[in-house]
């Protein structure tokens, strides 16, 4: 079971009100659940290619902050296709276990394996499910728990995240990509879900029909942008991903959670862990979970980014809603506006909290606060976590221009 890799710019969904809106809805009728396996099946016989190991293999590094996963072990929860296990393995890992409820998936990552590293390759691929504690009990620990897009679609999201990290070793680090309340506000979440059970209760004409009528929203949204429908397909593939297999994946994909980062991050203080990396975008929220006071890499991360922080001064000015600017004319040049998509490494920080989420759409920053903002042009787009106003206590707010 596998999310697809669903860009903010194509759903143009990004937000929560402020306070922040605390958003699970699910469901667990089984005739309804989708076939994932299926899907990847379908991919990596049409679309499997060595270009799309290593975009994988690269986007895996660049998030956890390092250039190697040597000597390391790592944990693959839904491992879908098994290209993910591959990108791993790929980059290095010295073991590589891999496990997936549906059968098909199991399927397929065995032959993904066989065909590309063989085997007796250090890489395992079982059938279960996270939400057995028993079994997740008797897995090895592992340095790197992983699950892109997955855990959501157990139909019990946060049993399944309290099982995923049975097997972390103590200083592992925990990687989640989960469905986002902070984005998916317009439409809401509520829309999704109907959309879903529509898609798994229509028939195979009913199920094409969905699949271009939904296309033809995001190639009207890249027309506005300036992008081709052509080009849309052909650069798509963060992660080594398919334009209309994740289309599928993402109609389809059923059950399905919503969680925001606040409840992730609290979720993570009450296992002893923080949120020490997250990245806004491509459908599911990226967060990376460690214990910096156990994980040497994550320790010097955090106190790098104390280091060099800087108080942002005001005044702010109010400019429409929820949202507030600040003047950071020196980071002109890093900015998203420049470094599109997503370019600018900023973080905003409340008396040392970090806010979390970045590279909001600015009307949602206005429009739903809650902490979001967007490092633009010269200056910072904001709203407070709490929606006070900035000018109240300005001694409160800082930032780390490469978070």
């Amino acid at each position: 079971m596998k999310g697809m890799a669903y860009s903010p710019r194509m759903s143009a969904t990004m937000g929560t009100s402020a306070p922040q809106q605390e958003i699970a809805v699910k469901g667990i009728d089984e005739s309804l659940r989708f076939g994932f396996g299926r899907n990847w099946s379908d991919f990596i016989a049409q679309h499997f290619a060595e270009e799309r190991v290593e975009s994988s293999r690269e986007h895996l590094l660049k998030v956890l902050r390092v250039e190697s996963l040597a000597g390391l072990s790592f944990l693959d929860i839904g491992c879908g296709s098994g290209l993910h296990s591959l990108a791993a393995l790929r980059a290095g890992a010295a073991q590589v276990v891999g496990f997936d409820y549906d059968g098909d998936s199991v399927a397929t990552s065995e032959k993904v394996r066989d065909m590309t590293v063989g085997a007796s390759a250090p890489w395992t691929v079982e059938q279960g499910s996270v939400l057995d504690d028993a079994r997740m009990r008797q897995l090895a620990k592992a340095d790197i728990v992983y699950s892109w897009g997955v855990l959501h679609h157990t139909g019990e999201l946060w049993k399944a995240m309290d099982n995923a990290i049975i097997p972390r070793k103590p200083d592992g680090v925990v990687y989640l990509a989960l469905y986002s309340s902070d984005q998916y506000v317009d439409p809401p979440t509520d829309h999704w879900v109907r959309i879903k059970r529509a898609y798994n209760q229509a028939g195979p004409i009913g199920k094409k029909f969905m699949q271009w009528r939904h296309a033809l929203k995001l190639f009207r949204i890249g027309w506005k942008d300036g992008e081709m429908p052509w080009t849309i397909v052909r650069n798509y593939g963060l992660r080594g991903m398919d334009f209309w297999i994740d289309i599928k994946d993402w109609l389809g994909g059923w059950p399905i959670e919503f969680a925001s980062y606040a409840q992730v991050e609290r979720w993570g203080e009450r296992h002893g862990l923080q949120v020490v990396h997250a990245i806004l975008g491509e459908g599911c929220t990226e967060y990376i979970l460690a214990d910096p006071r156990q994980n040497q890499h994550w320790g010097a991360q955090e106190r790098r980014r104390a280091a060099a922080c800087k108080p942002l001064t005001g005044p702010f000015n109010k400019l429409d809603g929820w949202m507030w600017s600040a003047s950071l004319p020196e980071l002109a040049g890093r900015c998203d506006k420049t470094l599109v998509p997503r370019g600018s490494t900023l973080m905003l920080y409340d008396q040392g909290r970090a806010f979390g989420l970045s590279h909001f759409m600015h009307a949602h920053i206005a429009r739903y606060g809650g902490g979001r903002f967007s490092h633009w042009d010269t200056q910072v787009l904001f709203s407070t976590p709490d929606g006070s106003d900035p000018n109240a206590d300005p001694s409160r707010w800082s930032y780390c221009a490469e978070y």
